[in-house]
């Protein structure tokens, strides 16, 4: 018979550290940053994924850690991460943070317990799938809230797409969209320069260099251009904009 209670608790918590520390070891002194706990929230955000309530597509073989070993799950794999590598920044990572008060608030109050039991945490990560249309209200509060963990904060996967309401026809040449994409950009650069300080800054990665190369026009289909270069990989408007959001201009 398969193994049930603390018998399979303790199986998958074995090889949750097997996985987390051979990997860590491997590349130990040359990666420097782990995103060691990616995507803990479901999409409303107040909960915790398991293997219910996580998005399945055609799968049914959706396995999720915390569904096993508990909110535990957490602290668990910071502390067999430290182990393994000390010196490495280790980040909790998650999306939709700038669009969810809810999602942005459970997020925060799980780091801020996973520091506050020296787990080994060192940073939070922000999935910025941004859009022209996206608050900067709410973009100012999320960087307020994070930096305030005390912990490295870190814009982990960032694009603006220009085209959130599906528009048909060429988006990509509009001056309009263009421009309001190369706004978004600059923004967020200031708003990341102005409320985290600079002893936590963990930097920033574009997801992607050219338009053609990006997951929202090959993955997810659409008619956008969310990156700094066009398809044939000139620098768009977008790519001013961040650089001298960059110099706080």
């Amino acid at each position: 018979a398969p193994p049930t209670g603390g018998a399979l608790t303790t199986i998958v918590d074995n090889a949750m550290k097997n996985h987390i520390q051979t990997v860590v070891n491997r590349y130990k002194g040359k990666i420097t940053a782990w995103d060691v706990i990616n995507e803990p929230f479901t999409d409303g955000g107040a909960e915790l994924r398991n293997n219910t309530n996580t998005p399945a597509g055609t799968r049914t073989d959706i396995f999720v850690w915390q569904n096993y070993l508990g909110r535990d799950y957490a602290a668990k794999a910071f502390t067999y991460a430290k182990a393994a590598d000390p010196g490495a920044d280790l980040y909790m990572n998650d999306f939709n943070l700038e669009s969810s008060v809810t999602k942005l608030d459970a997020f925060v109050a799980l780091a801020k317990e996973l520091k506050a039991a020296n787990t080994g945490i060192t940073g939070v990560g922000t999935q910025m799938h941004c859009s022209i249309n996206t608050s900067y209200a709410a973009i100012n509060d999320m960087f307020q809230k994070l930096a305030a963990t005390g912990l490295k904060v870190r814009i982990s996967e960032l694009d603006v797409r220009l085209n959130p309401s599906e528009k048909v026809g060429s988006v990509a040449t509009s001056a309009t969209l263009l421009t309001l994409q190369a706004a978004m950009y600059n923004y967020i650069a200031k708003a990341y320069l102005k409320y985290v300080p600079e002893a936590q800054r963990g930097g920033i990665t574009v997801w992607g260099v050219g338009d053609s190369d990006s997951w929202i026009t090959t993955s997810l289909g659409k008619n956008d251009a969310p990156l700094l270069f066009n398809g044939s990989y000139t620098k768009k408007q977008a790519f001013a904009g961040f650089a001298q959001g960059l110099k706080g201009q």
